[in-house]
């Protein structure tokens, strides 16, 4: 029996909605990006802007975001249905796209939610230059990461590794790890670090999703990623595991 990828798509969206996982995870985004709008809004004098709106939403919705695909592989492995998935090759293949294009259109939610915010907090009079380019560069940043980071996730238990470890590495590298390198940055004077930190892209999509698009270096840097973790998912994924 072949697997459709189309309906395994549409089967684990709906479970996403009906558990209400996806609007918590949207909550939990919003959340924060409100109350720092609230508080441009109240305040008389303030330093913060439209872009730390952006950053705030960011903050806990590009980890949502990620970890929402990541739990279908997580309950698909640990309740051993997985087996009735690699029971031939093109199941296997269908079962990887199918979880791309999960994690893809959960990336597009969390953006154009994110545009939305932006533009409405933006008309509400939040201060800040809110630009097409920007808008656009937060949607693909927005993708981009997303995609990224649950490719890196995806890798991790296709190789073992725990998923609570898994939960942990990505809540560090996507919260805690682009700080430590950022200030490793302005204690060092070394061009050739300070090019390689910046052009990581566990530190640049952090740091840039929701505060500027990112340099053509950058995304290309991005893009060659993207598809080298591609092919290691499918390549892994090729053996089967019952």
């Amino acid at each position: 029996m072949i697997l459709s990828t189309k309906k395994y798509v549409a089967f684990n969206l709906k479970e996403l909605l009906i558990k209400g996982s996806l609007i918590i995870g949207v909550l939990a985004a919003l959340g924060p990006a409100i109350l720092m709008s609230y508080y441009i809004l109240t305040v008389d004098s303030t330093s913060f802007y439209i872009k730390h709106v952006s950053n705030f939403y960011c903050m806990l919705g590009m980890l949502a975001a990620v970890l929402h695909p990541l739990y279908f592989i997580n309950r698909d492995y640990s309740s051993k249905a997985i087996s009735l998935i690699n029971n031939s090759k093109q199941n296997r293949k269908n079962y990887v796209w199918g979880n791309i294009i999960i994690a893809s259109l959960i990336s597009l939610i969390y953006a154009t939610i994110g545009i939305v915010l932006l533009v409405v907090t933006k008309q509400l009079g939040v201060p800040g230059e809110l630009e097409a380019t920007f808008l656009v560069g937060f949607f693909v940043n927005v993708f981009l990461l997303v995609l990224t980071f649950f490719l890196f996730g995806y890798i991790l238990l296709l190789y073992g590794v725990r998923s609570g470890a898994v939960y942990v590495i990505l809540t560090a590298l996507l919260l805690f790890i682009h700080n430590i390198l950022g200030n490793i940055l302005g204690a060092v004077q070394n061009d050739f670090l300070t090019d390689l930190i910046e052009n990581f892209p566990g530190y640049f999509y952090p740091v840039m999703v929701g505060s500027n698009p990112l340099s053509p270096l950058q995304y290309t840097i991005g893009l060659i990623t993207l598809v080298i973790f591609t092919y290691l998912v499918l390549k892994k994924s090729e053996k089967i595991e019952m």
